[in-house]
């Protein structure tokens, strides 16, 4: 889900300099940041992303519509109160998007996309799936409608969220002290994008990483262990249509080898499910990881 309309306008100019530093700052501490094939793969996902964003048809922009003429409440938006109420909200539900987006296959093909990014910086933070629309994450911000936020007022706000979320894409800042655990910061971010085993799945949170610790999904980052970025089973490749479209091809590709019966499994199961039982979820692998390392732990006789 991109930042869209008029808005994006606004923050381009923003979004390039943040950019600019980045590959300022990381040439004079000698790192490589930027290669060729990933920067354009991201320029290409971006502009895909840009492109479609446009087209003003939307299944959840209308039910948006409809669900807010059956309001529950005349929430006053010139009161700054109905903002700071509407940002904890948006929190929670992106929260849940988010976490959904990682543990249901059906979200994850579109969500796929963003973390196939193998060097993570900010510019990657705009590789946003093409597939928004048919996924229908945008489903979680409905009861924001239902209680009495207009649909501008929440597209709005998921907007900021988004926004900042930029320039979390980033390996040149590190930890920042006190604010670790309760802002989603750059260390924070990059533990959710990496593929390591004990980092999967972790700090979904927009702005904050409050319902990461209500809910039990925060990891801080940890010096000993280094973020290793990607996808635990790799793209493969930096062409724009195969990273936008390569988990709906292996979605599709479980679909038709498999009977009906066993479908719901693949669609709304969390990725790497199998009927057999053989299949890795991020929740198996994660407990493989520390059963290894509990077991490393333990004393030989």
């Amino acid at each position: 889900m991109g930042i869209n309309g008029p808005l994006f306008y606004y923050f381009m100019p923003l979004f390039l300099a943040l950019i600019a530093w980045e590959i300022w700052e990381g040439k004079k501490r000698g790192l490589t940041l930027y290669t060729r094939g990933e920067t354009l793969a991201s320029i290409g996902i971006g502009v895909g992303q840009r492109l479609i964003g446009l087209i003003p048809l939307s299944l959840t922009g209308l039910l948006a519509v409809v669900i807010y003429e059956q309001r529950i409440f005349e929430i006053p938006m010139n009161d700054w109160r109905s903002w700071l109420v509407l940002f904890v909200l948006l929190e929670f539900t992106y929260y849940w998007f988010h976490r959904a987006s990682h543990e249901v296959r059906w979200f994850w093909t579109t969500h796929a996309v963003h973390h196939s990014l193998e060097e993570l910086n900010i510019l990657g933070s705009y590789r946003l799936g093409w597939t928004g629309k048919l996924s229908m994450g945008y489903l979680f911000h409905m009861p924001l409608m239902g209680i009495g936020f207009s649909p501008e007022a929440v597209g709005t706000m998921l907007a900021l969220n988004l926004f900042y979320q930029s320039w979390l894409h980033t390996v040149l800042i590190g930890k920042l002290g006190f604010l670790e655990g309760i802002l989603n910061t750059p260390a924070a971010h990059r533990v959710h994008h990496a593929k390591n085993a004990d980092y999967l799945d972790r700090n979904y949170g927009g702005v904050t990483v409050i319902f990461d610790r209500l809910f039990g999904t925060y990891q801080a980052e940890r010096d000993e262990v280094p973020c290793e970025f990607g996808l635990v089973k790799p793209v493969g490749s930096t062409n724009v249509f195969v990273i936008a479209f390569h988990e709906w091809g292996r979605l599709i590709a479980d679909l038709r080898a498999h009977p009906l019966r066993v479908w719901p499994g693949f669609l709304f199961g969390p990725p790497g499910w199998r009927p057999n039982g053989e299949g890795l979820t991020s929740k198996e692998i994660r407990a493989r990881y520390r059963a290894e390392i509990e077991a490393a732990a333990v004393p030989a006789e």
